[in-house]
């Protein structure tokens, strides 16, 4: 019963909170606490470093959130249904860095029990300055959080900054303060060489931890999981067997509370757990510990890591090598060309070859100019994506970032001025382009089809706007091709598209225009031999049986984006969501029928006028529901901004079930520091070469990763990650898909882009026998 009446009046709070769209709510005598009406929250912050300036030794950025009384923060994981915490320092040039590190989170007991913060809520980045460090720096911190008492209040998201100067790297003289209560900085002495490993019988599950012989403090000992894997309203047992065995026992969370969810496919629900992560508090010290389920060996086969190692390994393991200039150009040259038949680029490039066949036979200059026009919007759409990822590589719309080299100097251009780290299709991160890409594809499609036409003309209308309105359609045909090409990695492309970003402005200038004319070749060549358009089919009623079939390409890459689009929506949490949306594209559609049906020039002007009233208000109801979580919060509709962060990854993982764990930099170190090998696929929804190569992960392929032990984590940059940009650069790369196998001691092994089942059995042999 008391789970039940938690469960209904939890539910009640977190349903009046998803009307929130501001500031808190006032909910009159409805109290879920202790206060009442607390008003709006304010929030107030900091960062500081542990050093007054800084030499050649590592030293440690906190940033600090004092919170209002009453109001809370969620951990990493927040233990019920909640928006976790996150921090995010920005690449600075001449320092490498680690982190995020976690501050001890506490179990809050009420109504609703949870993970989290209160008064005030640390994390930190432990930084190492290199040899090419500058005299002066700035270091920004990006801390998003999310306020909760009786109700949450909407995310927020700042930037907290600290500069420092180089010096004889004096300690501050409240460091120990600031890192106090963190985990991961320091190894306390009880957790060197400590072991640890996992067994479950029933709902009961274990942790059991071997220690080095010195006691391990027996008072506020807690394990808080990362993956919500363990249930956080029941006790835990602390059990001390000898000077140097230990055992933890805690409650399996199945989720039948409804208000304690965790990250396990519906499938592997009841089964043993068979890894386990998360941070262990004892007295009053932390350690990030992460386990499995074999037995101890001589050799660390689990891994207790509170220590002084980083995590983030790849800082201190080389980059595979970069290739030189000519060779990112030849490559970029070769996948521009691979792009014309790649799915994403496909039905745009069938329509211009629609296109040719029309003008085939007509005057020479007619094809020149279709072709030289529609190879203009591919270059140009390219020289505006590159001055995009220049502005943003160089930070020009980080108003708080120090003034570089400007434009027009040559520091800039060759290799001085951009030092951020930018990835090749980062638009598709945004659920706005996904989103306006979804309404552009079905739209084309609808028209192909035959539902409505673009552009009807009256017969009145002379040749010369026609043929101008030609031209600006092979113009902006050729700007689509390049635009929806992005999320396409063809082969040759990943590795080339990342070492290209690592080039100076100049260089990705060069690399970049060499991919835009691989991409215009075939028209280049059209053009310039107009005369083997005499080998396509002549014009005639076949083309618009050609335009429909093209049509069902174009519903096909429509639905690729509406896949890609709803890895944005909260779809566990919120449901009804993905119903809006759905119905907001039979609403889009339906505008579009109902224009093409009423609208034409041949109907009355009174059939017109109604027509085209009822097809805006279908389309703004269509649009009105397909709207990102972030949009819909903006009228009131939908989960509020950035709910859906926490259950991002959530899909990508839950459809393999649990081979996968979620990849982040504590998790791949602490593996690594017990000596566990870490193969990480990088991938994202939006990249179709990623879920192609999802396939070469036979049960063949598993059990050889499984016989060689290893921990096997996916990296979901379908949003925006930090983290993963980061070490994406560490590893030379830019784009996805890549996929890396990190052994310890050694640089980590970048398989090659397009995978299948034999390679990468090949290729695990060959690295784990070396």
């Amino acid at each position: 019963m008391r789970n039940f009446l938690k469960a209904a009046v939890g539910c009640l709070g977190m349903i009046a909170g998803c009307f929130s769209t501001g500031e808190a709510q006032d909910f009159g005598g409805m109290s879920f606490g202790e206060a009442g009406n607390f008003g709006p929250p304010q929030t107030s912050g900091s960062s500081k470093a542990t050093v007054t300036s800084y030499g050649e030794a590592s030293f440690v950025i906190v940033t600090e959130l004092a919170l209002p009384d009453h109001w809370h923060v969620y951990y990493k994981n927040p233990g019920t249904v909640g928006l976790p915490m996150e921090a995010a320092l920005q690449p600075v040039p001449g320092f490498r860095v680690e982190g995020p590190f976690w501050q001890i989170p506490e179990l809050e007991k009420g109504l609703v029990d949870f993970y989290g913060y209160s008064g005030k809520a640390k994390m930190a980045f432990r930084v190492t300055p290199e040899k090419d460090a500058p005299p002066e720096a700035t270091f920004i911190t990006t801390m998003t959080w999310q306020m909760c008492a009786e109700q949450c209040a909407a995310p927020e998201t700042k930037n907290f900054s600290v500069t420092l100067k180089r010096g004889d790297g004096q300690t501050a003289p409240d460091a120990a303060e600031l890192t106090g209560n963190m985990a991961g900085l320091a190894a306390p002495d009880w957790a060197e060489g400590l072991k640890a490993r996992i067994s479950q019988e029933g709902k009961t599950v274990t942790l059991h931890l071997r220690t080095n012989g010195r006691p391990v403090p027996q008072d506020s000992v807690y394990f808080f999981c990362n993956q919500g894997e363990i249930n956080p309203t029941t006790p835990q047992i602390f059990k001390k067997l000898d000077d140097s065995n230990y055992e933890l026992s805690m409650q399996f969370n199945d989720t039948t509370d409804g208000l304690y969810p965790n990250n396990l496919p519906d499938a592997d629900r009841g089964k043993p757990l068979t890894s386990l992560s998360g941070i262990l508090r004892a007295g009053r010290e932390g350690i990030i510990i992460t386990a499995d389920d074999r037995p101890f060996s001589g050799e660390s086969q689990s891994t207790a890591a509170g220590t002084e190692s980083a995590p983030e390994p790849s800082a201190s393991i080389p980059a595979p090598p970069l290739m030189g200039l000519g060779e990112i150009m030849f490559f970029m040259f070769i996948g521009g060309i691979i792009l014309n038949v790649m799915p994403c680029v496909f039905p745009v490039i069938g329509l211009k070859i629609m296109g040719f066949v029309q003008l085939g036979g007509g005057e020479r200059k007619k094809v020149l100019a279709h072709s030289l026009t529609f190879v203009l919007g591919i270059l140009i759409s390219f020289w505006l994506i590159t001055a995009i990822l220049i502005a943003l590589k160089a930070n020009m719309f980080d108003w708080s970032a120090p003034a570089g080299p400007g434009v027009f100097s040559g520091d800039f251009w060759l290799g001085r001025g951009a030092e951020g780290v930018v990835n090749w299709a980062f638009w598709f991160e945004n659920p706005w382009v996904n989103f306006c890409l979804l309404g552009l594809m079905l739209a084309m499609g609808l028209s192909m089809f035959g539902v409505f036409e673009i552009g009807v003309k009256a017969t009145t209308m002379g040749n010369d706007l026609q043929h101008r309105k030609g031209y600006a359609g092979s113009f902006w045909s050729g700007a689509l091709a390049t635009v929806i090409s992005t999320p396409c990695s063809a082969p040759f492309l990943g590795q080339a598209i990342g070492a290209a970003m690592l080039q100076p402005p100049l260089g990705i200038v060069l690399c970049l225009t060499m991919m835009g004319l691989g991409m215009s070749l075939p028209y280049i060549i059209l053009g310039a031999f107009p005369v083997l358009t005499r080998y396509l089919p002549k014009p005639g009623a076949w083309m618009e049986s050609f335009k429909q079939s093209m049509s069902f390409l174009m519903f096909g890459t429509a639905a690729y984006f509406l896949w890609i689009y709803m890895a944005f929506f909260d779809a566990e949490n919120h449901p009804q969501d993905i119903l809006f949306l759905f119905f907001g594209l039979v609403l889009f559609s339906m505008a579009f029928w109902v224009y093409g049906r009423w609208c034409p020039m041949y109907r009355s002007r009174k059939s017109r006028i109604t027509g085209g009233i009822f097809s805006v208000i279908f389309l703004l109801a269509g649009l009105y529901y397909m709207l990102p979580p972030e949009g819909a919060a903006w009228f009131g509709r939908g989960s509020a901004p950035g709910a859906a962060e926490s259950a991002a990854a959530a899909p990508s993982l839950q459809e393999e079930g649990n081979i996968w764990i979620p990849w982040s930099p504590e998790a791949m170190q602490a593996a690594l520091d017990g000596g566990k090998p870490v193969y990480v696929d990088f991938t994202a929804r939006w990249c179709s070469t990623c879920q192609v190569n999802k396939a070469s992960y036979t049960d063949e392929v598993l059990a050889a990763f499984k016989k060689y032990g290893i921990v096997m984590m996916k990296a979901d940059k379908t949003r925006t990650n930090p983290a993963i940009d980061q070490e994406l650069k560490n590893l030379g790369r830019t784009a996805v898909p890549v996929n890396a196998l990190y052994l310890p001691g050694r640089k980590p092994a970048v398989t090659r882009e397009l995978l299948s089942p034999a390679y990468l059995l090949e290729f695990l042999e060959k690295e784990m026998e070396r």
